[in-house]
């Protein structure tokens, strides 16, 4: 395995279990049996290595979002593709998006403005099918708060979800987008 994935998987795990701030460059050296002048070669520096984990997700998810969005399905079809996808890719790298969601406000400058940037995409993304949706009648109008809580109650399946687990990510994704779509009153 080439060094700068094996320096990448390792980063990955130990910043997924000890935080990025609570792992020095002398821990990574050594998971990766290499020494600092030989690490910093291939990586430039431990912020450059967060910032590959972060972008890296972010940039995948966005791209599978746009192609989503691109296709000829009504509206709660695309919201409902995009779920799937996201959860598929959120318990297909569990350690990586781990690091993605607690340790983004480590990056600075314009590594930050970059994943940022992807972050805010994204968002935007789902909003825009929420909003088109609700113009064709297929959702009530939401606040764009609302945008936010719903992305949440995807995103914090980062916690505990696993793509070998009793559900699938898409079982799961189809059980909380039933449940938004349908709401949780009774309706009498």
């Amino acid at each position: 395995m080439a060094s700068k994935q094996r320096i990448m998987e390792a980063a990955v795990r130990l910043f997924a279990a000890n935080g990025y701030h609570g792992t020095g460059v002398e821990e990574l050296s050594s998971a990766v049996n290499l020494g600092k002048g030989a690490l910093y070669h291939h990586i430039g520096s431990k912020e450059a290595l967060l910032f590959e984990i972060c972008h890296t997700r972010m940039a995948d998810l966005v791209t599978q979002a746009g192609r989503v969005q691109a296709m000829d399905v009504n509206w709660q079809d695309k919201f409902r593709l995009m779920m799937r996808m996201a959860l598929r890719d959120i318990a297909d790298h569990p350690l990586e998006w781990t690091v993605a969601f607690q340790e983004f406000n480590a990056l600075t400058g314009q590594r930050r403005a970059v994943v940022q940037e992807a972050r805010d995409r994204y968002e935007h993304i789902v909003a825009e099918v929420l909003h088109a949706g609700a113009g064709a009648g297929e959702f009530h109008s939401l606040h764009p708060l609302v945008t936010k809580g719903v992305l949440g109650m995807y995103n914090y399946s980062y916690a505990w979800i696993r793509s070998d687990g009793g559900k699938s990510p898409e079982d799961i994704a189809d059980l909380f987008t039933d449940t938004l779509l349908e709401g949780i009153s009774e309706r009498g």
